[in-house]
Formats: structure tokens, sequence, C-alpha cells
């Protein structure tokens, strides 16, 4: 096989294998891997072993200069499923960042949510060891109760106190997303600048708390969403005309980069982008399946904050002796003008004090604001990668 390529051959060798023992790992792989024989028949006997999923596991090396899978497995998954049909689980290797085993599930199969993330934690680094755990874990049905147990000092590189590290976030079709800007840590914040005073400032502790609830609840949102999405990515298809397939990739890409964004630790500002790339995938997915669509383009996105649903008009925002034209949603746009500062804009933390997101520099998130100004956030992100330049910087 081609170190660029996964070729037609190759697909056809792996449904092939799939079809027989649900097993296939590429020789380049199981040597780089040290995943022996023995180790082999141990996975084919953990797939043999499991009832609840139909379970499938493809090991392979997805490179970033591969034309059509650009390096996700999520796309190679979606790929074998569409040409396989039925209800599957796919276990595989995600390159991105930190790479490591993941699970994608397509159709009615049970809930995979933090299995491979506990399989990681259990059993460490060694991948078949992780595609055992993983089968068991599948087949238990007890994956997130498992997560739920382990201390968030264990399963994330910061704490509610310590603050968030910065670190690189690699999602599909090869995205690098780093807060290396941030030196303190960075978590959302709904600012809620009319209920109290200008410059008031809340106290350290009081952030901290704020900050663990509404890190937990953003994260539960983006899980549920990204969740939603590959779920309906499996039950659907495209309707067949070439903007539906087109929308239907826009559709995978965007569903890849969001679960890998997710698949880290990520910061805040990175949960956010996963959202966004979610609800853009969801819109290409919609649009895809429709008999008749249109060319599909990426909704444009509220610039204060991305999360605001509906749609968005142009206002000029005049801000520290600056005048930026930019969308806005209907709450928003009235504030402006208005001559106020809109009620929720997206805030982050940095160090005891919240920030507008976009006077941070988080790369490719601020640069397109969340894609609200440049709507080819994948491309943006993409750039980013190729030049080898952090987000953050």
């Amino acid at each position: 096989m081609s170190s660029e390529q996964i070729s037609d051959d190759t697909i056809a060798e792996i449904e092939q294998e799939l079809d027989g023992d649900g097993v296939w790992i590429d020789p380049v792989f199981a040597r780089s891997h040290d995943i022996s024989a023995d180790d082999e028949a141990r996975i084919e006997a953990a797939v043999a072993a499991t009832d609840r999923a139909d379970l499938n596991v493809v090991l392979v090396e997805v490179s970033n200069g591969d034309d059509r899978f650009q390096g996700s497995f999520g796309s190679l998954s979606a790929w074998i499923h569409d040409s396989r049909g039925g209800d599957a689980t796919y276990v595989g290797w995600e390159r991105y960042a930190s790479p490591q085993v993941t699970v994608d599930a397509y159709g009615d199969q049970p809930g995979t949510l933090y299995a491979d993330r506990v399989a990681a934690h259990e059993v460490g680094t060694d991948v078949a060891d992780q595609v055992v755990r993983i089968a068991e874990l599948v087949e238990d049905g007890n994956a997130q109760t498992l997560w739920d147990e382990i201390p968030d000092d264990e399963k994330y590189s910061w704490t509610a106190d310590d603050g968030v590290q910065a670190s690189e976030v690699l999602g599909g079709a090869g995205i690098v997303a780093v807060l290396a800007a941030l030196v303190a840590g960075v978590v959302v914040l709904r600012r809620r600048r009319r209920a109290r005073p200008r410059g008031f400032t809340l106290p350290s502790t009081v952030l901290h708390t704020i900050r663990s609830a509404e890190d937990r609840r953003l994260r539960q949102q983006a899980d549920a969403e990204v969740l939603a999405l590959g779920e309906a990515i499996g039950r659907g298809e495209p309707s067949g005309t070439a903007h539906a397939l087109a929308a239907w990739q826009q559709a995978l890409d965007h569903y890849a980069a969001a679960r890998s964004i997710l698949s880290q630790e990520p910061a805040p500002a990175d949960v956010v982008g996963a959202l966004v790339l979610a609800r853009r995938g969801d819109d290409a997915r919609r649009r895809a399946e429709q008999r008749k669509p249109s060319a599909w383009e990426p909704p444009v996105r509220c610039w204060f904050n991305p999360l605001h649903d509906g749609p968005t008009t142009r206002v000029t925002w005049r801000d520290d002796e600056r005048e930026v034209d930019v969308p806005a949603c209907d709450a928003c746009a009235a504030d402006v003008r208005a001559g106020r500062e809109p009620d929720d804009v997206l805030d982050l933390i940095q160090g005891d004090r919240t920030v507008h997101y976009y006077r941070l520099d988080l790369g490719a998130w601020t640069r397109t604001g969340y894609g609200s100004l440049d709507r080819d956030l994948l491309g943006a992100l993409r750039t980013t990668r190729a030049t080898g330049r952090r987000l953050g910087r």
C-alpha cells in the first residue's frame, strides 16, 4: 500500500477481511506499533466475543496526503460504511496531535462515548491492549460510567484551580488548534455586562467555580451534538447529485474535525470550535439529503458569539479606535445599532479576568471569527497546519 494513498484495491481487501473475522491491520502499521500475530489473534477473539455491536477493527495510518481521507480515520470509516451498509461500529487509529485509537459508530449500535478514552486511561499506549479493552467496554456498555468515576486531574491536563495548559489539538483534514498565547488558562463564560457595573472584577475563586460549571455544560453539549451528527450521518445518505455529494463530503469533514478536537483534552475555546464545526456539518448533511439541493455554503454565524443561532446582518462595530464590519445576530445587531456593546459576547478567562475572544490570539478561531468572517473555516485551519504555524501565535 502507498504511504500516501489508500487505494481501491486496499479498500476492497479491508472490506473482505471485515466480512470475515472483522479485523484488518495494515502490515506497516503492525510493525510500527509492535502488533504481533498473537496480538492480532487477541483482537480477533475480542471482536468475535462482542455481541451487542457489529464491531470492526481497521488499523492503518491514514496519511494527510491521502486525497480522499486526508489523515482522517473518521472519513475512512464513513467511506467503508457507505460501501458495506448496515449498522456497524469501527475501531481505528486517529493520527492527529496525540495519535490514538478511536471509535466510530453508525446506525443502531450501542453507545461508544468515552470508550476510547477509558481504554487509554486503563491500559496505556499499547494499541492492541486498547482495542481489546474497547471491545470489552462496548460489550459491557459501562464506558461513560467508568469515565465519570475517573478524577478530573487524571482525565485532563488542567483542573478547576490550575488553569488550562497550552496544548495542541489537531482535527479533521489536518487541523491544528493551539492556545499557546494563553498563559494562565482559558474558559468560556457568558458575559452579562449589564448585570454588574463596569470595572467590576469577580474574585478569582468565583471565576474558577463558574469556569468549572460552564466547562462541564459546554463540553456535554459539544459531546451530544457531535455524537448526534455522527449518528445522523450513519443513518442518512446524499441524494446523489453533484451538489449533494459535495455537501456530504463537507458534512464528513466537519464531523471528523469536531470529533478529533473533542478526542483530545480541548481547552474551552476549542470546544466552542467543535460546536461550530458540528453545527456547520449538520447544516451540510441536511442540504446533502435534499432531493435537488443547491450548492452548500457554510452559514454565517454571529461574530460576537458564534454559538448564537438565527440569521445575521452586517453591522459596523466601533471599539477602541477601530471600526469593523461584522455579521451579527438580531439581538447583537440591535445592541450595536443602539450604541451598546452586545450583551452576550463570547468571553474567555485570561488570568483573573474575562476577555472578549476576538481580543485574544487564538489563531484561526479569532482570525476567522470562528468562521463568521472567513466562511472557509476548515481551509483556514488546514493552512495553519500546512505552514507549520500554531493557531495561538
